[in-house]
Order: C-alpha cells, then sequence, then structure tokens
C-alpha cells in the first residue's frame, strides 16, 4: 500500500526557518526597553535577558545546526574571528570614550575603580569584577560605574568561548569514534542537560547571595542555551494563526511588563527570568509562518509590528546603543550632581546615544565585520578571485571606511592602555598615607578640634587627601589579620605590647577592626597587648546573628563563629572590645541588637569585661551609600558629604539602656569627636573621617586615641 500523501495544510506546518525580520525588532524592543528603565526606571526591565536568549538563539543554534552537517568543519577560529571582529571594536571605542569621560567629569577618587573595571571589560570578566566586589546591580546614580552595564557581554563572552569548545570539542570526538551519523541529538542533549543544571544554579545561587548570583555565568548560562534548544527543536514549527495571535500578543505583554512588577535585580536569573525570556520564546515560536504567507497587521500584529523600520533600525544598533547609553547616563549624572534624569534630560541622553549608536555601527561596526571586507583586495587578480568565488568586492569608499574603523580601533585600544599603565605605573607615590601627628599638628587636630574645642584653620588640606585615604586601613588589614569573607579561620594576631600580661581581644567585624590604630598605639604606652578576633561583616554573637528577622549574616560567618567564640574561651582575655550598637536598616538612628547582650552576658560569666564602642554613623542617602573621598573629590562640602546627626545616631546611646544590669560591661561612645550637635560630617579637624561610607580612617582614629585612652583608663582602671 502507498502511503498517502500529506494534505496541503499538513505540509505547512514545518518548514526550514527563513530571515526573522521579527527577531531583529524584537531586538530593538529590548533595547529600547533597557535605555528607557535605566534613564528613568531605575530598575531591570528583563531586556538583557530577552538579549541572552536571543545571542544563545542564533549562536548555539548555528553551531547545534552545523553539527550534523559532516562537511562543516571544525576549527573554532574562524567563529572567533568573526565574534571579535563583531564585538571588539565598538567595545574599544565606547571604552576608551568612557575612560576619557572619566577623566574630565568623574573626580580622581573613581579613577583606580574605573580603570580597573575597563580591563576587566575589554578581558571579557567584568561581571566577576563587580561580584568579587560585592556591588549589587543598582539604580543609575552618580557613584555607580559608568561601566557597570557591561557584565551581560563578559556573560556572553565567556558563554561563547565554553560552548565552542564543549559543542566542537564533542563534535570532533563524535567524529573520531563514531564516525557515522552526526553528533546532532546527542548535542541537543547536552545543551539541554546544561540548561537543566544552570537553572538549578540560578536558583541555589538566589538562595545563598543574590548579589553575586546576578553576576554569575554559570547561573546565567541557560538563559543562553535555552534559547539555542528553542532554535533546533521548534524551527519550522508553524500555528494556526489564532495560536500564533495568542502566543505573540502574550509574550509582547510579558517582555513590555516584566520591569513593572518584577525588580530584575532581586530575582534573576532565578525562576522570575522566565518571565521575559518566555514572553521572547513565545514570539519567536508565534512568528513562524507558512510556507509563502505574508506578514498581516490583523493576522499577526506583533510580528508585523517588530518588523517594521523602527524596530528593525533599533535592533541593527542595538549593540552599539547598549554599550553608550549607559556611560553616557552615569557621566551625565556625575557632571550635574543630581540622582535622577528629567524627561528633557533624559531624552537628550537617549538622543545622543542613539546618534553615537548610528555612528558606530556606521563607521566602526560594518567596515570590520566582514572577512571578505576585512582583506585588502587591491589587485587585479584579487578582484577577479572575489568575483568567481561570489565574495563582496570592496569598494573605494569601503576601503576608506575600513582604513578609517582600523585607525579609531588602534587609537581607542593605545589610549586605553597607555591611560591606565599611566595610572597603575604612578599609583604608588599617589597613594602613599602620610602620618599625621593630630597631638601636636595645629592644622590637622582631628578629633581633638570637637572634644578639645580646638580652632580648625581654614583653607588647610585635607589630610588625608581624598585619593589618599582609600589607603588609610587598619594595620590588621594591611597584616592579613581579619578574616575574609570566604574565610572561616580565626586569624590571631597580637599588637601593642606583645609580652605584657594585660590583653585586651578585639572582636566581631571591620567596624570593631577599625578601632585597631587607636589601640595600638594605648597598648604600646599604657602596657598591655591587643589580640584580633576578627571576621569581615561578622558582628561576634552567639548564634551568627545580629537581629530576629534577618536570620543568619551569611555562611561564612556561621562557620566562623563558633570558631571565634572557642579561640575567645582559650585567649580569656581580660577584656573583650566589640561594637555596641548597629545602624537600623540602610538608613536611621543606631539600635543595640539583643544579640549583643547576650553575648555579653555569656563573656562575662566567664570572668571577661566587656567594652562595647558605639558604631558610627553610616553616610546613606536613603538612596544608597555615599563614599566620602568621593563626594569630597566631586566638590561636596564635608557637611553636604556626611549625616545629620539624628537620623544617624540615636539621641541616647541604645547601649545604655540594653546593658543596664549587667555586670562587667562598660561602655565607649567616640560620637562627639564625629558629629557636632547638628552634623556628622566627613571632615574633622581637617582629617578625613572615613576611607570609604562607614569605616573610619586611621588617622582620625589616632587623632581620637587621646579620648578613647581615657575611657578605656576609666573602665578597665588600668591607669
Amino acid at each position: 500500500m502507498a502511503t498517502p500523501t500529506p494534505t496541503e495544510p499538513a505540509r505547512r506546518r514545518r518548514r526550514s526557518l527563513g530571515y526573522r525580520h521579527d527577531i531583529d525588532g524584537l531586538r530593538g524592543l529590548a533595547i529600547a526597553l533597557v535605555v528607557v528603565f535605566h534613564v528613568w526606571m531605575g530598575r531591570v526591565s528583563g531586556g538583557v535577558d530577552v538579549f541572552l536568549a536571543l545571542s544563545g538563539f542564533f549562536f548555539v543554534g548555528s553551531l547545534l545546526r552545523g553539527a550534523g552537517d559532516p562537511t562543516t568543519p571544525i576549527n573554532p577560529l574562524p567563529h572567533l574571528t568573526r565574534l571579535a571582529r563583531r564585538l571588539l571594536p565598538a567595545l574599544v571605542v565606547t571604552v576608551a570614550a568612557t575612560l576619557l569621560g572619566t577623566v574630565l567629569i568623574k573626580p580622581q577618587t573613581q579613577w583606580s575603580a574605573i580603570f580597573d573595571e575597563a580591563v576587566a571589560s575589554l578581558l571579557y570578566f567584568q561581571n566577576w569584577k563587580l561580584a568579587l566586589t560585592s556591588q549589587d546591580y543598582a539604580a543609575a546614580d552618580a557613584t555607580i560605574s559608568p561601566m557597570q552595564h557591561l557584565w551581560s557581554m563578559s556573560v556572553q563572552g565567556q558563554f561563547y568561548v565554553v560552548t565552542l569548545a564543549v559543542v566542537l570539542g564533542l563534535t570532533a570526538l563524535w567524529r573520531l569514534v563514531i564516525r557515522r551519523g552526526t553528533p546532532k541529538w546527542f548535542l541537543v542533549a547536552v545543551v539541554a542537560a546544561g540548561t537543566a543544571g544552570s537553572v538549578w544554579w540560578g536558583i541555589r545561587g538566589q538562595e545563598i547571595n543574590q548579589a553575586w548570583n546576578y553576576y554569575d555565568t554559570g547561573a546565567r548560562m541557560w538563559e543562553l542555551l535555552v534559547g539555542g534548544l528553542v532554535a533546533v527543536l521548534l524551527a519550522g514549527i508553524v500555528l494556526p494563526w489564532p495560536l500564533r495571535w495568542l502566543t505573540t500578543v502574550a509574550g509582547l505583554a510579558l517582555i513590555v511588563s516584566c520591569g513593572f512588577v518584577i525588580d530584575g535585580a532581586l530575582h534573576f536569573p532565578g525562576p522570575l527570568a522566565w518571565y521575559p525570556i518566555g514572553g521572547a520564546l513565545l514570539i519567536i515560536l508565534g512568528g513562524n509562518l507558512p510556507e509563502g504567507e505574508r506578514l498581516r497587521p490583523w493576522r499577526d500584529p506583533v510580528a508585523w509590528i517588530l518588523s517594521g523600520r523602527l524596530f528593525r533600525r533599533l535592533g541593527d544598533i542595538a549593540y552599539s546603543l547598549y554599550l553608550w547609553h549607559w556611560p553616557l547616563l552615569i557621566l551625565w549624572l556625575s557632571y550635574k550632581r543630581e540622582t535622577g534624569v528629567s524627561l528633557t534630560a533624559g531624552l537628550t541622553i537617549i538622543g545622543v546615544s542613539v546618534v553615537l549608536a548610528l555612528l558606530t555601527e556606521k563607521y566602526v561596526e560594518k567596515p570590520l565585520r566582514m572577512a571578505s571586507r576585512a582583506r585588502g583586495r587591491s589587485t587585479p587578480a584579487a578582484r577577479a578571485r572575489d568575483a568567481r568565488l561570489k565574495r563582496p568586492i570592496r569598494t573605494a569608499r569601503e576601503r576608506n571606511r575600513f582604513a578609517v574603523a582600523t585607525a579609531l580601533v588602534v587609537v581607542a585600544a593605545v589610549g586605553c592602555a597607555g591611560t591606565i599603565t599611566w595610572w597603575t605605573v604612578t599609583a604608588s607615590s599617589r597613594s602613599a598615607v602620610p602620618f599625621v601627628d593630630a597631638l601636636n599638628d595645629p592644622e590637622h587636630p582631628g578629633a581633638r578640634a570637637y572634644l578639645e574645642d580646638l580652632p580648625v584653620p581654614d583653607g588647610v588640606t585635607y589630610l588625608p587627601s581624598p585619593v589618599q585615604v582609600v589607603h588609610d586601613l587598619p594595620a590588621s588589614t594591611m597584616d592579613g589579620c581579619i578574616s575574609d569573607f570566604g574565610s572561616i579561620e580565626v586569624e590571631l594576631c597580637v599588637y601593642g605590647e606583645p609580652e605584657a600580661e594585660r590583653t585586651i581581644a578585639i572582636v566581631g567585624g571591620s567596624h570593631s577592626e577599625h578601632w585597631i590604630t587607636g589601640l595600638d598605639e594605648l597598648g604600646q604606652h599604657y602596657g598591655f597587648r591587643v589580640v584580633t578576633v576578627l571576621k569581615m561583616g561578622c558582628p561576634l554573637t552567639l548564634d551568627a546573628t545580629v537581629s530576629d528577622g534577618e536570620g543568619e549574616l551569611y555562611e561564612g560567618c556561621t562557620e566562623w563563629t563558633p570558631l571565634a567564640l572557642a579561640a575567645l574561651a582559650g585567649l580569656a582575655p581580660d577584656y573583650v572590645f566589640t561594637t555596641a550598637s548597629r545602624p537600623v536598616g540602610a538608613l536611621g538612628p543606631d539600635v543595640t541588637p539583643r544579640q549583643y547582650i547576650e553575648l555579653w552576658r555569656a563573656l562575662t560569666e566567664q570572668g571577661m569585661g566587656v567594652l562595647a564602642v558605639r558604631d558610627t554613623p553610616w553616610l546613606n542617602t536613603g538612596h544608597g551609600t555615599v563614599r566620602a573621598n568621593d563626594c569630597l573629590g566631586d566638590g561636596g562640602t564635608p557637611v553636604e558629604c556626611g549625616m545629620p546627626r539624628e537620623l544617624s545616631i540615636s539621641a541616647i546611646n541604645p547601649a545604655s539602656l540594653a546593658a543596664a544590669g549587667v555586670e562587667g560591661v562598660h561602655l565607649l561612645d567616640l560620637t562627639d569627636g564625629l558629629c557636632d550637635p547638628e552634623n556628622c560630617p566627613v571632615v574633622v579637624g581637617n582629617v578625613i573621617v572615613y576611607h570609604d561610607s562607614h569605616h573610619l580612617s586611621g588617622t582620625w582614629v589616632r587623632s581620637a586615641s587621646v579620648e578613647l585612652g581615657r575611657q578605656l583608663g576609666a573602665a578597665t582602671g588600668w591607669w
């Protein structure tokens, strides 16, 4: 019996995937959302996640389809050179322009971090740079890096290299061992397994550390891999037009609404990232048309709109527009010293970004993108060979544009390398912290200006300078005597008078640590030793928590705490120096958590006295932290860069009531050396108080050592 011939409608259900103009338009819609949300909304739109899915759709889909053709070469170099021509020229030019804008607009205090991020961006590890420095993906602000957005370029670059290695490597192994058939469906299974593994990793990362998870390439991989799976598994599937209408409209609604209903910085690339990516996949699926059918606005309105010139053109310049808009936005905010963008300013930034993107596409991207146009074809024989092989021949105008584009990229690359090298070579001489003797320097009395009501001369340079103060760190940090976030080792180091019989153990996190400068000097002068039991971000408590609502601080703190308590019990110091309070949330006066009191009771029961010092004001406007040196370097006054006293410090030390009745607890309070009755400025007595947004500079602590010694003497009775 002959096999029945399929009916025409059935044959039209599947066909080879032709060029999809609506996908170009989808990329244009995604970049429009990214730009608008960055400029005005201060939220993640989901557009970048759509970009990642589309990148996987084209790149992984192409690799998997190539694996199905035994004649396809498995040499990775053509892929890598094509990627380099497509991505690097525009990136180099925009990074160079951003460095120029940084030098012209940004304060010198921010240059080092931005130059480091330029290197990370050009070498495609910017996402790890941001993750390692614990930078949340925040709304646009003058203090945010103008290269923060390039994390996604780094994720894509790493993904391309890893995917090439896996797909081409397994393809080569298949051809060497199996030698028959194609590995296409085997590779599809590998990609599916990788997608599932990445989804699991993203969910786990969100539970453990979302700030890191946001930038984690492993957690992001599924967003690209799922696009590649769709390119292979759903290619050519044509839905009946009512379903096409429903899926594309639903997909468009998901993409457009994403930024309004989900805060992606808190949830992506976790399960909620399926919201915008699912929308993109619905549009891809619903945009497949039957063979020979044209788009009609009443049948396929979404595909028809996205295939229009506006969205397609935005899609063409999406890469360059993404590169340009963020640094322009951040540099504008830095220049104007504003926290937000007006409608007029935002439209101007977008307009300039679009113009620069168009110029970059025309004069940088296009001339260098095609291999045949990147090679010289000046001789008659070369032109004849190109014509015989049907290669496009570069015209005289195109040759000129190629030369101009090449020169521009070379100049930009040399400019980047030269600027960063110069800054790095001169770093040591520029950042050396001078020693300030606040006891004998009438121009720089520091805390003594408030504590002893000393006169402070005007027009004197602040010491350390805003560039130097970031290096004015406690000796324990420089000596590696505080466990970092990834370590659970208890680092016991000795300061003060090492051979003394009397001991003060300084315990907890960095807000205990920054007093080591004063304790070290006092220990040498009065004859006691100071032993460190410190870990970054981990105020010592009995159970590694600091409030009923927050739970564990982080895994490393939970593991370090019992080891630190055991080390403290073995050390049996005369006194334990720790913090007495902490701020309420990001902005608010200080409080004393009950866990602090529980620790104090436990220590005093073991015969150890407690020296509890009140926490310092944190520089936070409610819109984010403010680094003292950045604010001063940008022209801010000490009061403008500081905090009102009533917002950052309670009127009464909260520990005084909390510790009432607990014998052996002595409260220390240096607030009056930090704040006047109304303000807590970032400069006191011509000495910069903070080396960042909430940690004291070593120079200021040294200037407060006389008062610290007076309070310690009264508490201990040692002098």
